[in-house]
């Protein structure tokens, strides 16, 4: 029996979280012992599957003893107490699954036995802030034994920053299809009678719903009848909203706010859009295929292994105008959103969970071996 830590934030809200969990669930418990460790409080009832230990470093329930905790925490980070003081086990395997906070946590491991990880989900030269703290971040990554990248391009990022030492490799995300496919049936949303966009992530800077809402005020001025939907939540809301509000586009976009379960929302759709400044492996696009949805996205990191040149779904350049040519090519041609429609659907089938599962098991085997 393999144990395994995985440290991540918390197991909610987002795309790694979202992968974490569907990884976990679904190892196989008679070769795997798991426990996953957060941040923040959960409800492991709801997330986990049963089998697999939960902790949480933060139990604190007011605000303000979650922000004297996450003090105390930061702290502990960079006098390496952390592990010592919450984290500590007889564990094979240690993986820092999020980039910044884990990976800090993890690299003060006192275990010297185990393999530690560090796991990278996102484009580090594409994401400013990070690599900005590039030189204050490779003492941390240079104590692990191996980095794990979601896709090549990641992978490349994350040498350019850090170099070869520790190695780097690949390991893509997991998606369970068929729950996927079954939430998507689990209620039916109205579809508005024309073609409707919808985009799902965090409103935040690095998902660039700034730029979508500029590119449909120019599909709007040009005379197109659409819809956008947004789901997901986040601190660029307010911002998007008077956005919306000086282009006059209440009519023609709408927030659906953070949902448990996008599925319905994408199966209603007729085009995904993902107008991304960065990304590590879009979860969303991945869902948008095993969904066989016609996919509009920037090119940004892994989509050229999910899409290939333009073959699975439209790669657009990485601007507005990129964006709104993309959109437009998808109104205008009903005969290539039915094209992509089933192209998605065959490059669908290449993500099961059985597969990656399998795969990531094995890359923890023979890490041991």
């Amino acid at each position: 029996m393999i144990k395994i830590l995985f440290l991540i934030e918390n197991i909610t809200e987002g795309g790694a979280e979202k992968v974490l969990r569907t990884l976990v669930n679904n190892m196989d418990p008679c070769k795997f012992d798991i426990t996953v460790q957060t941040l923040e409080q959960a409800d492991p009832a709801q997330y986990l599957a049963p089998g697999i230990r939960y902790r949480a470093i933060n139990r604190c329930k007011t605000g303000l003893g979650k922000k004297l905790f996450h003090c105390w925490v930061r702290l502990c980070a960079e006098l390496k107490w952390l592990y010592p003081l919450y984290i500590k086990d007889d564990y094979d395997i240690e993986v820092a699954y999020l980039e910044c906070g884990p990976t800090k946590f993890l690299a003060g491991s006192t275990n010297k036995k185990a393999k530690k990880l560090a796991w990278v989900h996102c484009d580090l030269l594409r994401r400013e802030e990070l690599a900005r703290q590039a030189d204050t971040m490779k003492p941390y990554y240079q104590v692990y034994d191996q980095v794990v990248c979601v896709s090549e391009t990641v992978k490349r990022s994350y040498q350019f920053l850090f170099g070869y030492k520790p190695d780097a490799t690949v390991v893509y995300n997991v998606n369970d299809e068929a729950d996927i496919l079954t939430k998507s049936e689990a209620f039916s949303v109205e579809h508005p009678g024309v073609p409707t966009f919808l985009a799902v992530g965090r409103l935040s800077y690095e998902k660039g719903n700034d730029r979508l809402v500029d590119a449909c005020k120019m599909l709007k001025d040009a005379g197109y009848d659409f819809r956008l939907w947004l789901v997901g939540n986040g601190q660029e809301r307010n911002n998007l909203t008077k956005q919306i509000s000086e282009y006059g586009l209440e009519n023609n976009v709408t927030f659906w706010g953070f949902q448990t379960n996008p599925y319905p929302y994408i199966r209603a759709a007729d085009v995904i859009v993902t107008p991304s400044r960065y990304e590590g492996f879009s979860t969303v696009v991945t869902e948008a295929l095993i969904l066989g949805k016609p996919v509009v996205t920037t090119p940004c990191s892994g989509m050229d292994e999910l899409l290939g040149d333009s073959e699975f779904g439209l790669i657009t350049e990485d601007s507005v105008d990129g964006i709104y040519q993309g959109m437009k090519q998808m109104l205008e041609d009903p005969d290539l959103r039915a094209h992509y429609a089933k192209k998605a659907a065959i490059r669908g089938r290449d993500f099961s969970k059985d597969k990656l599962v399998k795969q990531t098991e094995q890359f923890f085997e023979e890490l041991l071996e």
